[in-house]
Protein backbone atom coordinates (compact mmCIF):
# COMPACT_ATOMS: atom_id res chain seq x y z
CA UNK A 1 0.00 0.00 0.00
CA UNK A 2 3.05 2.50 0.90
CA UNK A 3 4.69 1.46 -2.69
CA UNK A 4 1.41 2.68 -4.03
CA UNK A 5 0.89 5.92 -2.41
CA UNK A 6 4.44 6.83 -3.88
CA UNK A 7 4.38 5.96 -6.37
CA UNK A 8 0.85 8.10 -7.13
CA UNK A 9 2.77 10.77 -5.30
CA UNK A 10 5.57 10.65 -7.70
CA UNK A 11 3.29 10.29 -10.66
CA UNK A 12 1.02 13.49 -9.35
CA UNK A 13 4.54 15.56 -9.02
CA UNK A 14 6.01 14.86 -12.44
CA UNK A 15 2.85 15.95 -14.11
CA UNK A 16 2.52 19.03 -11.64
CA UNK A 17 6.88 19.85 -12.74
CA UNK A 18 5.44 19.21 -16.66
CA UNK A 19 2.49 21.35 -16.03
CA UNK A 20 5.45 24.04 -14.43
CA UNK A 21 7.41 23.88 -17.41
CA UNK A 22 5.17 24.47 -20.34
CA UNK A 23 3.22 26.53 -18.88
CA UNK A 24 5.98 29.48 -19.27
CA UNK A 25 6.37 28.28 -22.75
CA UNK A 26 2.76 28.96 -23.55
CA UNK A 27 2.74 32.28 -22.16
CA UNK A 28 6.30 33.30 -24.51
CA UNK A 29 4.33 32.20 -27.33
CA UNK A 30 1.79 34.46 -26.35
CA UNK A 31 4.29 37.52 -25.81
CA UNK A 32 6.34 36.95 -28.52
CA UNK A 33 5.98 40.61 -30.66
CA UNK A 34 3.71 40.64 -34.26
CA UNK A 35 5.87 40.91 -37.36
CA UNK A 36 7.39 44.41 -37.86
CA UNK A 37 4.92 46.91 -40.19
CA UNK A 38 7.08 48.04 -43.11
CA UNK A 39 8.97 51.37 -42.97
CA UNK A 40 7.50 54.59 -43.96
CA UNK A 41 7.61 54.71 -47.49
CA UNK A 42 10.07 57.28 -48.81
CA UNK A 43 9.97 59.64 -51.90
CA UNK A 44 12.87 60.47 -54.48
CA UNK A 45 13.66 63.95 -53.50
CA UNK A 46 14.13 64.22 -57.28
CA UNK A 47 11.49 62.61 -58.65
CA UNK A 48 8.34 65.41 -58.80
CA UNK A 49 6.42 65.54 -62.09
CA UNK A 50 4.50 68.97 -61.94
CA UNK A 51 1.01 67.88 -64.11
CA UNK A 52 0.18 71.56 -63.53
CA UNK A 53 1.01 75.04 -61.41
CA UNK A 54 -1.49 77.41 -61.66
CA UNK A 55 -1.00 81.44 -60.70
CA UNK A 56 -3.70 83.88 -59.64
CA UNK A 57 -3.33 87.30 -57.79
CA UNK A 58 -5.07 86.80 -54.28
CA UNK A 59 -6.68 89.69 -52.59
CA UNK A 60 -5.21 89.72 -48.83
CA UNK A 61 -5.64 93.13 -47.97
CA UNK A 62 -8.15 96.05 -48.18
CA UNK A 63 -8.78 99.66 -46.57
CA UNK A 64 -12.18 101.00 -46.09
CA UNK A 65 -13.03 103.91 -48.82
CA UNK A 66 -11.45 107.41 -47.28
CA UNK A 67 -11.68 110.35 -48.67
CA UNK A 68 -8.89 112.21 -49.39
CA UNK A 69 -7.26 115.22 -51.76
CA UNK A 70 -4.11 115.12 -53.59
CA UNK A 71 -3.25 118.60 -54.81
CA UNK A 72 -1.70 118.93 -58.20
CA UNK A 73 1.94 117.69 -58.50
CA UNK A 74 1.46 116.33 -55.17
CA UNK A 75 1.32 113.34 -53.17
CA UNK A 76 -1.21 111.69 -50.43
CA UNK A 77 -0.56 108.90 -48.24
CA UNK A 78 -3.16 106.00 -48.90
CA UNK A 79 -5.59 104.33 -46.42
CA UNK A 80 -4.18 101.79 -44.14
CA UNK A 81 -5.23 97.97 -45.43
CA UNK A 82 -6.74 95.38 -43.40
CA UNK A 83 -5.85 91.75 -43.38
CA UNK A 84 -9.27 90.26 -45.13
CA UNK A 85 -8.74 86.54 -45.64
CA UNK A 86 -6.64 83.89 -43.83
CA UNK A 87 -4.50 81.76 -45.09
CA UNK A 88 -2.16 78.35 -45.03
CA UNK A 89 0.65 76.92 -47.19
CA UNK A 90 -0.02 73.56 -47.40
CA UNK A 91 0.38 70.02 -48.85
CA UNK A 92 -1.64 67.22 -49.46
CA UNK A 93 -2.22 65.26 -45.63
CA UNK A 94 -1.90 61.89 -47.96
CA UNK A 95 0.71 62.65 -49.83
CA UNK A 96 2.64 63.14 -46.17
CA UNK A 97 1.12 60.20 -44.92
CA UNK A 98 3.10 58.45 -47.92
CA UNK A 99 6.22 59.20 -47.21
CA UNK A 100 6.18 62.97 -49.02
CA UNK A 101 8.58 65.36 -47.22
CA UNK A 102 7.44 68.61 -47.64
CA UNK A 103 10.34 70.75 -47.67
CA UNK A 104 11.40 67.88 -51.24
CA UNK A 105 8.13 69.08 -52.32
CA UNK A 106 8.55 72.85 -51.90
CA UNK A 107 12.08 72.95 -53.47
CA UNK A 108 11.16 70.87 -56.32
CA UNK A 109 8.04 73.92 -56.85
CA UNK A 110 10.56 76.58 -56.44
CA UNK A 111 12.69 75.23 -59.23
CA UNK A 112 9.77 74.65 -61.47
CA UNK A 113 8.43 78.28 -60.97
CA UNK A 114 11.89 80.07 -60.41
CA UNK A 115 10.72 81.32 -56.97
CA UNK A 116 11.08 81.93 -53.77
CA UNK A 117 7.73 80.56 -52.14
CA UNK A 118 6.24 80.55 -48.78
CA UNK A 119 7.62 77.02 -46.34
CA UNK A 120 4.64 74.48 -46.16
CA UNK A 121 2.57 75.62 -42.83
CA UNK A 122 3.38 79.62 -42.85
CA UNK A 123 0.57 81.85 -42.25
CA UNK A 124 -0.20 84.71 -43.89
CA UNK A 125 1.21 87.92 -43.33
CA UNK A 126 -0.17 91.44 -44.89
CA UNK A 127 2.47 92.58 -45.35
CA UNK A 128 6.48 93.00 -44.92
CA UNK A 129 6.53 95.50 -41.96
CA UNK A 130 9.94 97.03 -43.06
CA UNK A 131 8.78 97.64 -46.63
CA UNK A 132 6.21 100.14 -47.94
CA UNK A 133 6.31 102.11 -44.47
CA UNK A 134 6.33 105.68 -46.29
CA UNK A 135 4.07 104.61 -49.28
CA UNK A 136 2.80 107.99 -50.85
CA UNK A 137 -0.11 108.01 -53.93
CA UNK A 138 1.46 110.85 -56.31
CA UNK A 139 -0.58 113.42 -58.72
CA UNK A 140 1.22 113.81 -61.60
CA UNK A 141 -1.35 115.90 -63.55
CA UNK A 142 -2.18 119.57 -62.91
CA UNK A 143 -5.35 119.81 -60.88
CA UNK A 144 -6.45 118.40 -57.43
CA UNK A 145 -7.59 114.87 -57.49
CA UNK A 146 -10.72 114.83 -54.92
CA UNK A 147 -12.51 111.61 -53.97
CA UNK A 148 -13.16 108.05 -51.83
CA UNK A 149 -9.49 106.07 -51.99
CA UNK A 150 -9.36 102.28 -51.31
CA UNK A 151 -5.94 100.50 -50.64
CA UNK A 152 -5.55 96.96 -52.33
CA UNK A 153 -3.32 94.60 -51.39
CA UNK A 154 -2.44 91.34 -52.97
CA UNK A 155 -0.24 88.66 -53.81
CA UNK A 156 0.82 85.84 -56.46
CA UNK A 157 -1.16 82.69 -55.01
CA UNK A 158 0.87 79.05 -56.72
CA UNK A 159 -1.05 76.18 -56.54
CA UNK A 160 1.02 72.90 -57.68
CA UNK A 161 -0.42 69.24 -58.80
CA UNK A 162 2.16 66.63 -58.39
CA UNK A 163 3.13 62.98 -59.19
CA UNK A 164 6.34 61.24 -57.27
CA UNK A 165 8.04 58.21 -57.39
CA UNK A 166 8.18 56.55 -54.00
CA UNK A 167 8.93 53.12 -52.74
CA UNK A 168 5.33 51.84 -51.92
CA UNK A 169 4.18 53.42 -55.51
CA UNK A 170 3.23 56.53 -57.38
CA UNK A 171 1.93 59.39 -54.83
CA UNK A 172 -0.05 62.45 -55.97
CA UNK A 173 -0.69 65.22 -54.24
CA UNK A 174 -1.24 69.42 -54.15
CA UNK A 175 0.92 71.71 -52.87
CA UNK A 176 -0.40 75.92 -52.32
CA UNK A 177 1.59 78.44 -51.52
CA UNK A 178 2.60 81.85 -52.76
CA UNK A 179 5.30 84.41 -53.44
CA UNK A 180 7.63 86.10 -50.95
CA UNK A 181 6.58 89.42 -52.95
CA UNK A 182 3.27 91.86 -52.31
CA UNK A 183 1.55 93.82 -55.05
CA UNK A 184 0.08 97.35 -54.04
CA UNK A 185 -2.37 98.94 -56.10
CA UNK A 186 -4.50 102.52 -54.63
CA UNK A 187 -7.71 103.60 -56.58
CA UNK A 188 -10.36 105.82 -56.37
CA UNK A 189 -14.07 104.58 -55.97
CA UNK A 190 -16.00 104.81 -59.63
CA UNK A 191 -12.88 105.67 -61.80
CA UNK A 192 -12.61 102.16 -63.53
CA UNK A 193 -9.79 103.16 -65.72
CA UNK A 194 -6.64 100.66 -66.07
CA UNK A 195 -7.79 98.60 -63.31
CA UNK A 196 -6.24 94.94 -62.30
CA UNK A 197 -8.40 91.97 -61.61
CA UNK A 198 -7.78 92.49 -58.07
CA UNK A 199 -8.55 96.33 -58.33
CA UNK A 200 -11.62 95.86 -59.80
CA UNK A 201 -12.50 92.94 -56.59
CA UNK A 202 -11.46 95.86 -54.07
CA UNK A 203 -13.59 98.20 -55.63
CA UNK A 204 -16.45 95.92 -55.59
CA UNK A 205 -15.58 95.22 -51.91
CA UNK A 206 -14.88 98.45 -50.39
CA UNK A 207 -17.07 100.83 -52.34
CA UNK A 208 -20.32 101.57 -51.99
CA UNK A 209 -23.26 102.69 -53.70
CA UNK A 210 -21.58 102.91 -57.04
CA UNK A 211 -24.08 104.23 -59.07
CA UNK A 212 -24.22 107.52 -57.37
CA UNK A 213 -20.21 106.84 -57.13
CA UNK A 214 -19.56 106.57 -60.35
CA UNK A 215 -21.79 109.40 -61.57
CA UNK A 216 -19.90 111.80 -59.05
CA UNK A 217 -16.72 110.58 -60.70
CA UNK A 218 -17.56 110.72 -64.16
CA UNK A 219 -18.83 114.57 -63.34
CA UNK A 220 -15.39 115.25 -61.79
CA UNK A 221 -13.17 113.02 -64.32
CA UNK A 222 -14.19 115.78 -67.20
CA UNK A 223 -13.77 118.80 -65.03
CA UNK A 224 -9.63 117.51 -63.98
CA UNK A 225 -9.33 115.35 -66.87
CA UNK A 226 -7.38 112.43 -65.50
CA UNK A 227 -8.37 109.07 -63.80
CA UNK A 228 -7.14 108.39 -60.40
CA UNK A 229 -6.20 105.45 -60.59
CA UNK A 230 -2.41 104.46 -58.84
CA UNK A 231 -1.32 100.90 -59.82
CA UNK A 232 2.26 99.50 -59.85
CA UNK A 233 5.00 100.60 -57.25
CA UNK A 234 8.23 103.05 -57.92
CA UNK A 235 11.38 102.80 -56.39
CA UNK A 236 10.70 104.73 -54.18
CA UNK A 237 7.36 102.32 -52.67
CA UNK A 238 4.94 105.07 -54.21
CA UNK A 239 1.75 104.59 -56.09
CA UNK A 240 1.81 107.07 -59.35
CA UNK A 241 -1.67 108.55 -60.85
CA UNK A 242 -1.94 107.94 -64.76
CA UNK A 243 -3.41 111.07 -65.81
CA UNK A 244 -5.53 110.85 -69.27
CA UNK A 245 -8.26 112.03 -70.94
CA UNK A 246 -11.49 110.51 -71.37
Amino acid sequence: MRSALLAACAVTMLTACAAQEQSPLRTSDAQKPSPSLPATPRCQADGFTWQSVVHRTALIGLSDAKEIQIPAHGSASPPKPKLIRTLSARISPTAVEAGVRSTDALASLEDKTSEMLEPINSRLALHDPAKLTTSKMINDSDATVRGRFVEAVGLRLVTGTFTVTCTGGTVHGTVTTWGRGRSYESLRCGIEDHLSGMGREAERKACTDRRAINQTAFAARRRAGAAAVFSGVDGSGRRRLHSGRP
